[in-house]
């Protein structure tokens, strides 16, 4: 037992960087997917926490002729009951220079802004009083000194695309009104007193309301700080999908939207008790109010069994579905013709900007985890079945002094499974922790465009555990089949040197025109590359793969940064695929190198003791990585186009032809630069080997 562990601990010692290098690569594959994944979770179940915590509403019925009717409410609230039913209505016009059309009026406004403008409208005295859509972050002004008659409105928190207001600042609306009318009270010129007449009249109103601002407060239908059109399109577009940027949103807490009493210049004819034209100079004092109850035309809808549901989940989705059903059933009341009867439009929350957007996003990102997870993971098992594999070959001695020593086959090869399933499991546990830190990381990345809700607490462990347990099932069982061979074995044949492989022509020898212009050394370093070929592809395929990933960063870095595709959010994204797809193409070419210059040291001694320079001795080995990696890299370039077709075709933006020039120069030119650094940091592993151990390793 005690000698089994010294050969346990020696091998610790001797193969400690092969160690760390699959902790390396482990760390950087299941990170990677580990944190794409876990980010789409946070943002599907941050998005579901404040769905519920804000009570926003599922449905939302737009009257499109007019407003809703008692009778609607009621019906509904018998249905969903008082409580998931709130009546509401929303102004939506166009400014331009200052003037818009409301309703069909033209009006008039000064402070505010061109552009798209909302107007909500709340039966109700204050924020608080809103029980759909929670109205949050509410900061009150002092309006003291408001202009009498002024009607209090509150507007949305200032954003990229929405101005900040001063406090208490005032709004005035101004327009004409006309009214028609058949009889009005009319004094004579020079009588006394007035009498009532009859006629054709009509009145013109020039009336000017003010508004102050009595705070802002955040929607949680508008979470987004930029280009934000919730449930906005363009109607003199035929892109159903292109959508309008609101310019401003303001929230009207009071009993009239409009309250006033204006001079109104009355024209037209009187039929009796007097009849001709009515002066020019008839003036009339009136009121006008314009009540926010006859502009109700929404009605907003919570279901009463979402609890169980995580927003725009399946179940969700069928729940949304049947409801709307139900309700084009409560409200039609022609059922033979139910399309031409609907008076209304039905919007969920698939169709908020706010939501549907950041649900896509997150869409998006997991899209792009699973075709990068299956690159990553096929190379990362590749590398570490190499890893391990070879250095089975380099235990051979080790594993016939412990079975000469008695052990069985099965004590020698559970060693070499410890050995894996450490440098997996410790690879593995700090890839959790980075795929935390990642997935918080890329949601915080989404304050550039939305106001976000609370992180989640919730983790999925999905992606972390798919990726983990392929890694750790395949690198087990290629380790346990590879042991198995060997100890089969006797011992005598094991303490043997392995036999050479029987060399043959590479296939440069019979291309004459190549191979007869080739130095010396050069054609040893062929003879070197081709001789194991599956070593050979093994490390091809490995850096190609890594180039391709590479390639693939900088294809949706440039598509983010210079084509303006995909928007800023996904510049991250794009950043921290670069970054990961570095890392592992640096850790490949490490580790492959490093495994090649252990497995030659006898050789390389040997070029020692024949009295070779050091940068001899290290040019031997660097010459058949360069080339190695200069074919894997050749490869990469196609493999990273055909990588980039599957990444924008999940992503929805970005095409091959559209790709920059120089992103096919630089990928290639980065995976020669971390070569390049691999062999700079193992040159001093070559130049210190110890020639007489490793002259006499064999005896």
């Amino acid at each position: 037992m005690k000698t089994y562990l010294k050969t346990f601990g020696r091998m610790f010692r001797r193969h400690a960087t092969r160690l760390i290098s699959v902790m390396l690569m482990v760390l950087v594959s299941v990170g990677f997917t580990a944190g794409i994944g876990m980010s789409t979770t946070k943002i599907n179940y941050s998005l579901s926490d404040y769905y519920h915590a804000q009570n926003v509403s599922d449905i939302i019925l737009m009257n499109t002729e007019g407003a809703f009717s008692d009778g609607d409410a009621e019906t509904l609230t018998g249905r969903y009951g008082e409580k998931n039913v709130l009546r509401g209505g929303m102004l939506e016009f166009e400014v331009t220079q200052g003037k818009a059309t409301v309703n069909g009026t033209e009006v008039t406004f000064t402070n505010v802004p061109d552009g798209i403008v909302r107007v909500y409208l709340f039966n109700c005295t204050a924020p608080r009083d809103v029980t759909q859509n929670t109205l949050t972050s509410v900061e009150n002004y002092d309006i003291s000194n408001a202009p009498e008659g002024a009607i209090t409105v509150y507007a949305e928190r200032s954003t990229v695309q929405m101005p900040a207001y001063d406090e208490a600042q005032t709004f005035t609306m101004s327009a004409t009104m006309t009214e028609h009318f058949s009889e009005f009270e009319y004094q004579p010129e020079g009588m006394p007193f007035s009498v009532t007449v009859t006629g054709d009249f009509t009145a013109t109103v020039p009336i000017e309301q003010t508004y102050v601002l009595g705070g802002t407060v955040l929607n949680p239908l508008h979470m987004a700080v930029r280009e934000d059109a919730s449930y906005t399109d363009d109607p003199a577009s035929d892109d159903e999908d292109e959508m309008l940027d609101l310019a401003a949103v303001f929230y009207v807490f009071a009993e009239n939207l409009v309250d006033v009493t204006a001079e109104a210049t009355i024209t037209g004819t009187m039929d009796s008790p007097i009849q001709g034209n009515v002066p020019d100079e008839t003036t009339q004092e009136y009121d006008i109010a314009v009540p926010a109850s006859e502009l109700l035309n929404q009605i907003y809808i919570t279901l009463p069994d979402r609890a169980g549901y995580t927003l725009f989940s399946s179940g969700y989705d069928d729940y949304l579905e049947s409801e709307t059903a139900a309700i084009h059933g409560l409200l039609t009341t022609d059922t033979a013709a139910a399309d031409t009867a609907q008076y209304y439009e039905v919007l969920t929350l698939h169709e908020n900007f706010s939501f549907e957007s950041f649900r896509e996003y997150g869409n998006k990102i997991e899209g792009i985890g699973y075709v990068l997870m299956v690159v990553f993971l096929f190379v990362t098992i590749l590398v570490v079945l190499s890893t391990m594999t070879r250095l089975l070959d380099e235990e051979r001695s080790q594993i016939a002094c412990l079975l000469t020593l008695g052990y069985s086959p099965a004590r020698i090869i559970v060693k070499y499974l410890l050995f894996a399933l450490i440098g997996t499991l410790v690879g593995g546990a700090g890839a959790y922790f980075a795929g935390l830190g990642l997935a918080r990381i890329i949601y915080v990345n989404f304050e550039w465009n939305y106001t976000l809700p609370a992180y989640t607490s919730h983790v999925s462990f999905a992606f972390f555990f798919i990726t983990f347990a392929v890694i750790l099932v395949a690198t087990l069982l290629a380790t346990m089949i590879a042991g198995i061979k060997l100890t089969r074995q006797e011992p005598a044949d094991l303490l043997r040197p392995k036999t050479p492989k029987a060399g043959k022509k590479v296939f440069l020898e019979r291309i004459p025109l190549i191979w007869n212009h080739l130095s010396f050394r050069y054609k040893s370093t062929m003879r070197n590359v081709l001789r194991f070929f599956m070593r050979f592809l093994m490390t091809v395929v490995s850096v190609a793969l890594s180039t391709a990933l590479v390639l693939a960063g900088l294809a949706v870095l440039d598509c983010c940064l210079f084509q303006d595709i995909g928007g800023t959010s996904m510049i991250t994204i794009s950043v921290i695929i670069l970054i990961f797809a570095a890392l592992l193409n640096f850790v490949v070419t490490y580790t492959l190198t490093n495994i090649n210059i252990s497995e030659r040291e006898r050789e390389l001694a040997t070029l020692m003791v024949l009295g070779y320079y050091d940068s001899e001795v290290a040019g031997y080995i660097y010459r058949e990585i360069y080339i190695t990696s200069g074919i894997g890299i050749l490869f990469g370039i196609p493999l990273g186009c055909l990588l980039c077709l599957f990444v924008f075709q999940v992503m929805g933006f970005g095409s091959i032809p559209g790709i920059s020039w120089f992103v096919w120069v630089l990928a290639p030119i980065l995976s020669v630069i971390f070569t390049i650094l691999v062999t700079l940091i193992l040159r001093h592993k070559i130049v210190k080997i110890d020639m007489n151990e490793s002259l006499k390793a064999i005896e």
